[in-house]
This record gives C-alpha cells, sequence and structure tokens, in this order.
C-alpha cells in the first residue's frame, strides 16, 4: 500500500509542478509577432526571478532547509530559460534565420552559379 501512496504523490507533485510551470509555455504560434512578445515577457519574467533568487542566495542568511529550496528553484528557472532559448531558436529556424543571420534565398541563384 506504502507503494502505491508514493506513486499516487510523485503523480500528484508532477500535476502541481507542471501547472506551476505551465505559465512558461508559449502558446502563439512560431511564425506570428504574438509569439514574440508572449516569448520575450516569459523569457523576462523567469530571467528576472533566476535573478532575484540568487540575490537572495547572496543577501540573507538561510537555514539549510530554505537554502537547498531557494538553489533548486534557480536550477527550476535556468532550466526554463533554457526551454525558451531552445524556442526562440525554432522560431528563428522556422523563420530562415541561422545564427543571428537572415537567409534569403533567391531562385535564380542555382542557375547564375552554374555558368549558363
Amino acid at each position: 500500500m506504502k507503494r502505491n501512496f508514493r506513486k499516487n504523490s510523485v503523480e500528484l507533485e508532477l500535476i502541481r509542478e507542471l501547472s506551476e510551470i505551465d505559465f512558461y509555455n508559449v502558446s502563439a504560434p512560431l511564425n506570428s509577432k504574438e509569439f514574440w512578445k508572449e516569448w520575450q515577457e516569459k523569457f523576462n519574467r523567469a530571467n528576472l526571478t533566476r535573478i532575484a533568487l540568487r540575490n537572495i542566495l547572496r543577501e540573507r542568511r538561510l537555514n539549510p532547509k530554505d537554502y537547498r529550496r531557494v538553489k533548486n528553484l534557480i536550477k527550476k528557472y535556468e532550466d526554463i530559460i533554457n526551454y525558451l532559448n531552445a524556442l526562440k531558436l525554432t522560431a528563428l529556424n522556422a523563420r530562415g534565420s541561422f545564427g543571428g543571420y537572415f537567409i534569403e534565398f533567391d531562385e535564380d541563384e542555382g542557375e547564375q552559379e552554374g555558368g549558363v
């Protein structure tokens, strides 16, 4: 019976965690202006939260339990920032921008290179 309880508590914890981080899910289509507005809002919030948590570690004396909790929250927000950066790269690649450069393909380019 204990094993089933642990499984249920982990599932409940997962549901709780997903509901907390759901805010950082960008729902606008990748190729829309709304995507960039929503992405920027969520990225800024996650980044500022991480900065605030780091400041708490630097400026306050925390008991060991609170210290571990803040460290884990920092890791959580670093994961969220990594997710948002990966989403940003996907959106940039979807619109033809690679490595910070916009690549425009000219249909006649292939014919000119062949010397014809």
